[in-house]
């Protein structure tokens, strides 16, 4: 009778947690909302690249073979799309986003497996080279409300690297804002696109 409970317990609670699991797994690969902005994020040895659809909602083509970062094209980006003509590519190493709206993340690798881990959202997700992973969430405290609430001036979201990726691992770090829309749309303005940086290191000095 004690090895059938022993036995028999764990295995019931094992099946519901991993049901409880599953579900939450479905949930958040599977359809984003409607309104759910897009950001795709690339893992690299060793550092995080982040790209934004421009006004037309729509991130452009790549291809490996294009990658060339003396031309400012670290991702492959196929000029020859439209689509990428007004994509963004901040430079900062932070990951913006707007709270209390969902946020589908198009994640991949340029090179090895990598991870993406937001230990805040407690959510994670591989990167892996050639097969785009994705989920979704929806951040709903800002970074300045989260300072208040922790009462830590330095407070910072981060997105870091879950899987051992070589010997720079360790530093493979971002930073994430969490802003109200107004304060996104204010920093969205001030970038430059992928493609205007690129073609004016084109140019000669």
């Amino acid at each position: 009778k004690l090895e059938l409970v022993w036995t028999v317990v764990p295995a019931i609670v094992m099946t519901i947690l991993v049901a409880i699991g599953l579900k939450h797994w479905f949930a958040i690969t599977g359809d984003a909302p409607k309104n759910a902005m897009i950001v795709e994020v690339t893992g690299k040895q060793f550092n995080w690249m982040f790209r934004y659809p421009g006004k037309d909602g729509k991130l452009g083509k790549k291809n490996y073979t294009l990658i060339d970062e003396s031309k400012s094209n670290p991702l492959g980006q196929d000029w020859s799309d439209k689509a990428n003509l007004d994509d963004i590519m901040p430079g900062d190493n932070t990951l913006h986003l707007v709270v209390n709206k969902p946020v589908k993340l198009i994640i991949g690798s340029r090179d090895v497996i990598h991870d993406v881990g937001l230990p805040y959202f407690r959510l994670k997700m591989d990167a892996v080279p050639g097969i785009p992973t994705t989920l979704w969430f929806t951040p709903t405290i800002t970074t300045a409300q989260m300072i208040k609430k922790t009462g830590n001036p330095n407070f910072v979201y981060k997105l870091v690297c879950d899987q051992l990726c070589g010997k720079g691992h360790y530093s493979m770090l971002a930073n994430i804002v969490v802003e109200t829309q107004a304060e996104f749309d204010k920093w969205m303005a001030a970038q430059k696109s992928q493609y205007e940086l690129a073609m004016s290191s084109q140019q000669p000095a």
